[in-house]
């Protein structure tokens, strides 16, 4: 398992990057106690290719220096009793191991801090469902929780339910895919997506010839899903030759039959780029069913079900992103609003690629 580090933006840049997609799973166990937050220095500019023209000079305009973004949470819980604390989590849905293992970060670290997660934390399953989301938010209102970590499923109609919030004085941590009114949140935690997709494309040139074709299983109605897709494109350029984009929503069982009839009308596709590894399961099994194994899959999130078919060389690699890190952090900050000290508005968690070749590095196990 790679060292648990994260990088805090005090400012409005990467806001859209930081967002992760749904999509169908097996369940899965929530994930083991996470490491404490370390700062480190993120990787050379030089390392990654240039944003749009209009992005770097938005970051150039707001951003802190590096050395002052980069720096560790951690709860500040002087004069606070945090065993009359009472926090909820919101994900959108518990029909995925991603918000299972995020909820056992958010566990883990209550407990360190004294509190008991067992009588000190609702959890709520909106099901994919941001009115019954938002439904379940107005009733934690009632129940006067003392903040809400949440991860909407519809950014701009969770803002009802924010305003809600707002109004009530219960601050909100927004996890993984920011809303579109960030200004009612007190911090947004989230993965750097953008650079997930970047990732992919870099291992991607690396291995496979210019001019090959490639085709992408998207997901444009989530903010995450749109900016890995971003990352990718912006990293390949035109090296090779995008034959076909399909939103598949993530899910495996529709990605399947697109990647079959992909397959089928290219007898030479070389790569798939899938917005996530359930989307990339779909292209694991159509590829498996039709002999291609010289086709290269590439995913993003480091689903321990999907670690397997890396590691005997199914698919080629997958951005891995830190859940239980994302939750942790997210309680860290859900502390410092109550106790009315410095909130980091945005935090970017790292994620890195795991592949065929560095497995051997990783507890894959369980998510990083």
């Amino acid at each position: 398992m790679f060292k648990k580090f994260l990088s805090v933006a005090l400012v409005g840049v990467m806001v859209a990057s930081m967002t992760a997609c749904g999509g169908s799973t097996s369940t899965g166990a929530s994930a083991a106690p996470a490491e404490k937050a370390e700062a480190v220095s993120e990787a050379p500019a030089e390392e990654a290719p240039a944003k749009p023209e209009a992005e770097s000079e938005a970051a150039s305009e707001g951003a802190a220096s590096t050395d002052e973004a980069i720096s560790a949470v951690a709860a500040d819980t002087e004069g606070l009793d945090v065993k009359n604390l009472t926090l909820a989590y919101v994900p959108t849905t518990m029909n995925n191991p991603f918000w299972s293992a995020m909820m056992g970060g958010i566990k883990d670290e209550m407990k360190a801090l004294g509190m008991d997660p067992e009588t000190q934390l609702v959890t709520v399953d909106a099901d994919s469902d941001q009115a019954k989301m938002n439904n379940f938010v107005y009733d934690l209102i009632n129940q006067k929780v003392d903040a809400v970590i949440l991860a909407p499923m519809d950014t701009t109609a969770v803002t009802e339910a924010l305003q809600a919030c707002a109004d009530a004085k219960i601050p909100v941590i927004n996890v993984d895919t920011p809303v579109d009114r960030n200004d009612l949140v007190e911090s947004i935690v989230a993965s750097d997506n953008y650079t997930a997709g970047v990732l992919c494309a870099q291992d991607m040139l690396e291995k496979l010839d210019p001019g090959s074709k490639v085709y992408i299983m998207n997901q444009p109605s989530g903010a995450a899903c749109v900016q890995r897709e971003q990352g990718f494109r912006d990293t390949v350029g035109d090296t090779f030759e995008i034959v076909g984009t399909s939103d598949t929503e993530g899910d495996t069982a529709t990605t399947l039959p697109v990647a079959e009839d992909a397959i089928t009308a290219d007898a030479d596709l070389g790569a798939f780029f899938c917005i996530n590894d359930m989307g990339a399961l779909g292209c694991v099994q159509a590829a498996a069913a039709a002999g291609r194994n010289d086709i290269l899959i590439y995913g993003v999130d480091g689903n321990p079900d999907f670690m397997g078919y890396v590691k005997d060389g199914s698919a080629t690699a997958s951005a891995a992103q830190q859940p239980s890190v994302i939750g942790s952090t997210a309680v860290d900050e859900a502390i410092n609003a109550i106790n009315g000290k410095t909130v980091d508005k945005e935090v970017v968690v790292p994620v890195e690629l795991i592949t065929g070749e560095n497995i051997s590095n990783y507890d894959i196990s369980d998510w990083q």
